[in-house]
């Protein structure tokens, strides 16, 4: 799988994957995070679909305005449609396009997936969580399994989200995830304390898609 440096040096997936190492210290649990890179929700669909209503709706106040003829209001349409669907489809505006609800989602499948592809649900106390972050998407999901989701409860994570969110809004992707490990280190201390037979079950390295 090819990493992308842009997004994380060598060095600083070196110091997440000790941030990991140093959460997972007091816990039974194991933390996993997995950073996409590559939209989840393609936007053309969605821009083309709003270039289409808006061409559609926007000749009809021109039609009652001016003395425009059928041809010319048809043609106007399809002008309204192609300008439209290009600018939208082939600009970041188009990102726009994609409904807060579709992008949530396509990040919490996402994040689902990857929690069972990594075998994060194969740790022997149950106790892994996934850290995923759609960057695309501006979305961070957390993927619990049954042992610690049980202990801590579905609203306890928000706190780390928010952390992980703040710092990459600011271009501090690194301290954002390092604040949100840290998070989860002391969430899983308090409910999955380490045992004495403990062992690192899962690799501690950042998995960039």
């Amino acid at each position: 799988m090819a990493r992308d440096e842009t997004i994380l040096t060598d060095t600083e997936q070196a110091r997440l994957a000790e941030a990991v190492r140093r959460a997972e210290a007091g816990t039974a649990g194991e933390i996993r995070v997995v950073i996409s890179t590559r939209p989840l929700v393609p936007h053309a669909n969605h821009a083309l679909l709003w270039a289409a209503v808006l061409a559609l709706a926007l000749p009809w106040p021109v039609a009652l305005l001016t003395p425009i003829d059928v041809p010319q209001l048809l043609a106007l349409q399809a002008a309204v449609f192609v300008l439209l669907g290009a600018l939208l489809a082939l600009t970041p505006l188009g990102t726009r396009c994609v409904p807060q609800a579709v992008k949530h989602a396509a990040a919490r499948n996402a994040a689902l997936d990857h929690f069972l592809g990594f075998g994060i649900h194969r740790t022997s106390g149950r106790t892994g969580i996934l850290i995923f972050v759609a960057l695309p998407e501006h979305r961070v999901e957390v993927v619990a399994d049954e042992a610690i989701h049980a202990r801590v409860g579905p609203g306890a994570w928000a706190e780390l989200c928010a952390r992980v969110l703040a710092g990459a809004r600011e271009d501090r992707l690194t301290e954002g995830l390092e604040a949100g490990i840290a998070e989860a280190g002391r969430l899983l201390g308090e409910h999955a304390p380490r045992r004495e037979d403990d062992s690192d079950e899962l690799p501690n390295r950042i998995v960039l898609l």
